[in-house]
């Protein structure tokens, strides 16, 4: 992989998330080279939206709770008691679907378009309350991943 086809992984991603700044007035707060991949982050008023992709690891999309405006830290919560914070698209697919709509095995490439719509196409349709900052959903993200 060179350094401009992943140049381009991280264009089409910011190409296909832009919907959350035009349709949801999220401000994009991190476009990033790191450990050979990239991430990107959105932040709205009480939610922000995380898209990773690493080599070796599929292209991820995170719906994070924020925490005084802020990006909690990625701890594991081990004390049940401690409410989650970080939470994959595919598990909001299940919980909403029964299953994942976008297969996991797709994802494992450098990004294109076509990955990178499919995320986003499944972020709006399976997510769009939560990106509106309505939490209803996140006791039933809680009990999947715990």
């Amino acid at each position: 992989m060179t350094s401009d086809q992943l140049r381009e992984a991280r264009a089409a991603c910011e190409q296909a998330f832009s919907f959350l700044v035009s349709d949801y007035g999220y401000r994009k707060v991190r476009s990033r080279f790191r450990w050979s991949g990239f991430e990107l982050a959105y932040q709205g008023q009480v939610l922000a939206v995380l898209v990773e992709w690493y080599p070796r690891d599929p292209l991820t999309v995170w719906l994070v709770r924020l925490e005084d405006g802020a990006l909690p830290p990625r701890d594991v919560a081990a004390d049940l008691s401690v409410p989650l914070n970080y939470f994959d698209l595919g598990d909001v697919e299940i919980i909403k679907t029964g299953q994942r709509v976008v297969d996991e095995r797709q994802l494992y490439g450098l990004p294109s378009e076509a990955t990178a719509g499919m995320l986003s196409d499944s972020l709006r349709r399976h997510a769009s309350q939560l990106l509106m900052g309505e939490f209803g959903e996140i006791p039933r993200l809680e009990k999947r991943i715990r």
